[in-house]
């Protein structure tokens, strides 16, 4: 363990255009090692730190000088000087990684409950606070503790769902140019609704396919029987129930926005979905994504059979379609809400759980409880 002798340096005031400049002039001519520094500015107000390490016989002079400045009356500062002991190298530190929490506004009890959750099991070494008119995002520095170096985010996942707080508990580096493919899940991620939903509510079987979709939900079903099962409800329904389903789509907030700023980014964007060409491709075709994978009716004599056309979307295909959309780019994120999107998540570099299923959201790196698309882009990076 070596003792080193050091000095804790607290500045604030109105901000200056190199609000240390004048603290690291007065410390110029003594033998000092600087051990760690911080600077901050918050609207036109600055905090500075400074940890150095020093000769003992120094510190009544730099007090000296550090109260000269104070008496100037433009910058107030603390200071304290003592011994301190380090154990090994300072360049040998815990391991750390990152954690974003994000919602449409913090506040100080969820800090707290925050920090007092992670400090259970991974100490908080740094916190910081960043908010726009559409949301605030805090970002955590913890440790990797040796007992659980992937985060216990068990119990916090619960407390940010109750509070409707997003997060990320990513460790790839930031997402920033191109490079970049995002593929999302259709109905009730991309768009607000279910399609064969409002398929069903145009033709007037509502209560029956919500039957089956019940039977999926309990586990009865699985994707793929369901949706051939609420298919044949619509055995003989005009082609133009369609059409009316289209005018019911409503984009989910932040859809449109998200898109344009992948592709302004120079990446890929896209959408494979369990429901149908025949409803989406006018509504997203104004939209250039750069795939839309979907199933397909079969249609007779302007009519639905009752059947599906080709092979079915489901949890692999989604999974397989990743893959392959993905293929030479430097990083894919998968996006969904449910158990057909489980496949897709883990193969993707990041999987995105947005408004979903349980079963969805304990497997996702990024999970995301407000009915906004917008809040990807901070969370992955952008």
């Amino acid at each position: 363990m070596a003792t080193k002798f050091t000095g804790l340096i607290l500045a604030s005031g109105i901000k200056r255009e190199d609000p240390g400049a004048t603290i690291m002039e007065a410390l110029s001519p003594f033998s000092i090692t600087i051990l760690s520094s911080q600077l901050m500015t918050v609207r036109d107000r600055f905090v500075f730190s400074l940890l150095i390490e020093l000769i003992p016989d120094h510190q009544e002079a730099i007090s000296a000088d550090l109260d000269a400045i104070t008496a100037l009356g433009e910058i107030d500062i603390a200071y304290e000087f003592q011994a301190f002991d380090f154990e090994g190298s300072l360049t040998e530190l815990p391991e750390t990684r990152t954690l974003r929490i994000m919602g449409k506004r913090l506040t100080p009890a969820d800090l707290f409950t925050i920090k007092t959750t992670l400090n259970a099991t991974n100490p908080v070494r740094a916190m910081s606070v960043e908010s726009s008119l559409r949301s605030s995002i805090s970002t955590w520095e913890i440790e990797d503790s040796g007992v659980d170096a992937h985060v216990n985010l068990t119990e916090l996942r619960g407390i940010l769902r109750d509070r409707k707080l997003s997060f990320s508990k990513l460790t790839a580096d930031e997402i920033a140019g191109g490079g970049v493919a995002i593929l999302l899940d259709m109905d009730s991620t991309f768009i607000n609704e279910e399609v064969i939903d409002l398929i069903a509510r145009v033709a007037g079987l509502e209560a029956e396919v919500a039957t089956i979709t019940e039977r999926a939900m309990n586990g009865e079903l699985d994707f793929t029987s369901s949706l051939k099962e609420r298919v044949k409800l619509l055995a003989g329904q005009p082609v133009s129930v369609l059409d009316q389903a289209r005018k019911l789509i409503t984009f989910t907030p932040g859809a449109v926005e998200l898109v344009s700023a992948v592709h302004a980014a120079g990446g890929r964007i896209g959408i494979v979905s369990g429901g149908f060409h025949d409803v989406i491709d006018g509504l997203l075709a104004p939209l250039h994504l750069d795939l839309v994978a979907a199933n397909r009716f079969e249609i007779l004599d302007g009519l639905l059979t009752g059947e599906i056309s080709g092979a079915i979307v489901d949890r692999a295909m989604k999974a397989s379609q990743l893959r392959e959309f993905a293929n030479g780019s430097r990083l894919s994120v998968a996006i969904g809400d449910g158990a057909n999107d489980l496949d897709m998540i883990h193969a993707a570099d990041i999987g995105i759980a947005f408004c979903a299923k349980d079963v969805l959201r304990e497997s996702a790196e990024v999970v995301i409880e407000e009915r906004d698309l917008g809040l990807v882009l901070p969370l992955i990076g952008f």
